[in-house]
């Protein structure tokens, strides 16, 4: 059972086991389930908006296509923040200092997000660029997220600005698809998917019974 307007679900598990039974009618019947709720729930970009978005990054990563959403995807990285459950906040349009998204972290205090929507490949001066509104602003911790894909030199740019203590996480493409997919749906979950990934654990009854 799932309701779509909250994002609760509900799952069990119902077996009987006729080879158990102390008699030739009996059977050990064995109820289980599990639930849960998600920390927020929206129902994100619609179906138009969402569709035309994934489009442009699965070309950006082959080197083609246009930037269009550009908007919808610095959107979408917000509503990706909190569907996992951290508040998060689109800046000023144009008035950002380079920074798209701001999230309000429990350990880390505001976390920057850069987004790029292009479909060429990101390189050291973009994320030399964040580093520095980092330290302007005191700020330890961001993402640089990009629909296409970052040159080489970046990870170890990456790694020589953590030895300083400003850690910037790189989302290419890739990875960017997979947290769209995995924060919006089209259509609601399939019972067996969510089985598969909830098993039923709580044991609400066994015992034997009249087949």
């Amino acid at each position: 059972m799932r309701c779509e307007s909250c994002g609760w679900w509900f799952a069990s598990n119902d077996t009987w086991d006729s080879s158990c039974g102390s008699l030739p009618n009996s059977a050990i019947r064995i109820l289980t389930a599990t639930g849960a709720a998600l920390r927020t729930f929206s129902s994100g970009p619609d179906e138009q908006q969402l569709a035309a978005l994934e489009s442009e990054i699965e070309a950006h990563l082959l080197g083609r296509g246009s930037s269009t959403a550009w908007a919808a995807l610095e959107d979408v990285t917000k509503g990706v923040f909190r569907e996992f459950g951290y508040d998060a906040r689109v800046t000023a349009r144009s008035k950002d200092g380079g920074i798209d998204v701001i999230v309000d972290h429990n350990d880390h205090g505001d976390v920057y997000a850069q987004v790029k929507h292009t479909k060429n490949k990101v390189g050291v001066r973009v994320l030399r660029e964040l580093i520095g509104t980092m330290a302007i602003n005191g700020a330890t911790n961001s993402l640089l997220v990009t629909s296409s894909h970052f040159t080489r030199g970046v990870t170890k740019e990456q790694a020589l600005a953590a030895q300083r203590g400003f850690v910037v996480e790189l989302v290419d493409g890739g990875r960017l698809l997979a947290s769209l997919n995995l924060a919006y749906r089209r259509s609601p979950p399939t019972i067996a998917e969510v089985m598969a990934v909830a098993k039923p654990t709580v044991e609400l009854i066994r015992g034997e019974v009249d087949i």
